[in-house]
């Protein structure tokens, strides 16, 4: 298990380019949401190639962080997220900011 952001030194780990750290999470949809809210994954930094974000099986497109994934429309009763890092010059693919669930109103 590995918290985030992921506190592993480049020292901890022999890595070279090519390398992928894959992180996946479950949790259960926030309750008393109301038509008017939205759920949002915030992923702040992370070091190396963000290879692919997933929430259910849905693909999201990666960016330039931070990222800000509206979960709207695939939010269900038990989630799960995936995110895959690629390491691109031997440094360690890692989270390194924080991930949060944001409720924004809109």
């Amino acid at each position: 298990m590995v918290h985030v952001p992921d506190s592993l030194d480049q020292t901890d780990a022999s890595t070279v380019a090519g390398d992928q750290v894959r992180y996946q999470r479950g949790f259960n949809a926030p309750t008393g949401l109301t038509e008017a809210e939205t759920i949002e994954l915030c992923i702040d930094a992370w070091q190396g190639r963000l290879v692919s974000v997933q929430v259910n099986g849905c693909l999201f497109s990666a960016t330039d962080a931070p990222l800000v994934i509206d979960l709207s429309n695939v939010i269900e009763g038990f989630n799960r997220i995936e995110v895959t890092i690629m390491s691109e010059s031997g440094e360690l693919p890692r989270i390194n900011g924080e991930v949060v669930l944001r409720i924004q109103e809109e």
